[in-house]
Order: C-alpha cells, then structure tokens, then sequence
C-alpha cells in the first residue's frame, strides 16, 4: 500500500512544468472570481437574516492557516533547521514580508474587490507591475528596461479605457467606486513592498517553510483574533456547509495553496523569467472567468485594455530577459 502511494507521490511531483505553469495560471486567474463569489453569497445572506457570515478576517484565517499548515509540514525539516540559524535581520525580513505579503496586501485586494467588480479590481492591480519595477529600483538599484516608460503608457491606456467604458454588472451604479480604487491601490503598494521584501528574503536563502509558512501561520492567528474582536465567536461558529465548502476547500485548499504549490513547482522547473512571463496570462483569465460564473461586462473596451497591459507587461519582460542575457 505504502509503494502505491510513494509512487503516486512522485507523479504528482514529476508533472511536466509546462502543466505545472498552466495550473498556476487557472488557479491565481481564477482567485478573485471565486472571492468575489463568496463575497455576494455572503452579503445576500447578511441582508436575508442579519448574520455577517463572511469578511477578510474568516476568510484569510482558513486560507493562510491551511497554506501555513501545509507549507510548514511539507519543509519540516528544513524549516526547522534553518529556523534556529535565523539572524536578527531575517527575522525583521519574515516580520516585514508577514504584515505587508500576508495582512495588509490581502485585506487591501478583499476591500478593493467589495467596491468594484473582477475585472475592474484585475485592471488595476495591474499597477503593480510598473510599481514593483520602481521600488526594486529605487530601494536595490536594478537598472529599469529601456522599454519601462512604454510599458507603463500601455498600462495607464489600458486602465483609461477601462474606465471610460464603466460598468460593473454587480453595482447598480456601474461607475469605478473611489474607495474601492483607494483601497486597490493600497493594495498595489503593499505588494510592490512584499515582492521587495520576498527577493531579500531569496537572497538570503530561506526555506519555503519560513518565507510563506511561517508567516501565514503568523498572519492566520491575526486574522483569528481581528475576528473575535469585531465579531465574536459567532463569525465562526455560524457558518454554513456551503461557505466552510466554499472557503476552506475551494478558496484555500484549491487557490491559495494550489497556486504556491505550483508556482514553487513552475519555478523549479522553468525558471523564475520564464515563469513570471506567461504569468501575465492570469489576468486574462481572471476576466473570462468573472464574465463566465459573475457575468461581468467583457466587451471591447476590457478586451482591449486587457490586451494593452498584457502587451505592456511582455514587453518589459523580454526586455528585461535581454538586459540580463547582455550582462
């Protein structure tokens, strides 16, 4: 019995990394769609019988505590190993990458994802492309591509045509909600940091175990006791089938751990360039995906502006891959 399973292990393991990149691709496309989800679920429920089922705090406890689980429990060893031989700076690091990677970016995307639709919150996290660039260029001195300000023109065309054409088939207003934009660019910034905070950390050759274990456990106990201080025990005790269904083995089971799994699988076996080149593609299945399960308005104008950043994000990314094959 214990062969069968070994040898069904290493399958899984052994995927091809094309089929790995292509998983990670559905998965993280598919994230804010299926939050989004959960997120109307819920507010139908609130109005229908006064209960607040559903809120960052209940969702990103069971998802960072399942991902911070299975993380940890599959680099066990080498966590704990290195775990002891952390130096004063690494533990500022995993602190930093905690607050900015693990609570306050996803409370900023699920804030910014109640005001607006999918699409609309895809497009401008966008930004964080152009935004990341800035920082590791400021704060670690990369030199930005020659096509860097190209780039960003596409994005900020994309974004102006999105707006222009409005609309969100789940607001009755149809327009751009001002805080939802806010909170989406708080979101932009905290990310932009977290990536810089994630490449010092890589520098620094920490574990998988630490570098995201760690701090979702750290960032699931947060979240736990934000919970109980704004709702009481009852914002998970109440809960529904559906919603424990829909959060714990959908949302973080399937998305949250699924996408690390094999994002970590993809650079493995492809590389970090090349990985970060066909990732582009999760925007444009985020937008087929809230048109096909939210019916989210994709008409021209969102084609179009989606077309824009996609283009805007490979240029920079091949001239990138050149500026590196150049030094």
């Amino acid at each position: 019995m214990s062969g069968i399973q070994l040898k069904g292990k290493n399958r899984f393991q052994q995927l091809p990394g094309p089929l790995t990149l292509a998983l990670f691709v559905l998965l993280r496309g598919s994230d804010s769609t299926l939050l989004k989800w959960l997120q109307l679920r819920g507010a139908s429920i609130a109005m229908d019988e006064g209960i607040e089922v559903i809120s960052f705090c209940n969702v990103f406890f069971f998802s960072t505590l399942v991902s911070g689980v299975g993380l940890v429990l599959l680099d066990r060893r080498t966590s704990c190993e290195r775990f002891q031989l952390l130096t004063v700076q690494e533990k500022q690091l995993l602190a930093w990458q905690t607050v900015l990677g693990f609570c306050l970016a996803p409370v900023a995307y699920y804030l910014a994802l109640e005001s607006l639709g999918v699409v609309q919150q895809t497009l401008v996290f966008s930004l964080t492309v152009p935004a990341s660039a800035l920082l590791a260029s400021w704060s670690l001195g990369e030199r930005l591509p020659r096509t860097f300000p190209l780039s960003v023109g596409l994005i900020m065309v994309g974004l102006l045509v999105a707006a222009a054409a409005g609309g969100s088939a789940t607001f009755e207003g149809g327009g751009l909600s001002l805080s939802g934009v806010a909170w989406a660019l708080v979101g932009v910034v905290a990310f932009a940091f977290s990536g810089l905070s994630a490449r010092r950390i890589q520098q620094h050759g920490l574990p998988p175990g630490l570098s995201v274990g760690l701090c979702s456990l750290v960032a699931s106990i947060a979240f736990a006791v934000i919970a109980l201080a704004l709702y009481g025990p009852s914002h998970f005790m109440d809960l529904s089938r559906w919603w424990v269904l829909g959060v714990i083995g959908g949302y973080a089971c399937l998305i949250t751990l699924g996408s690390q799994w094999t994002l970590a699988r993809a650079y493995g076996s492809l590389g970090v360039v090349t990985v970060t080149f066909w990732a582009t593609l999760t925007l444009v299945v985020s937008l087929i995906a809230a048109h096909w399960v939210l019916a989210e308005p994709l008409g021209w104008p969102q084609g179009l502006a989606a077309a824009l950043i996609v283009i805007a994000v490979l240029i920079q990314q091949v001239s990138g891959r050149r500026r590196i094959g150049a030094g």
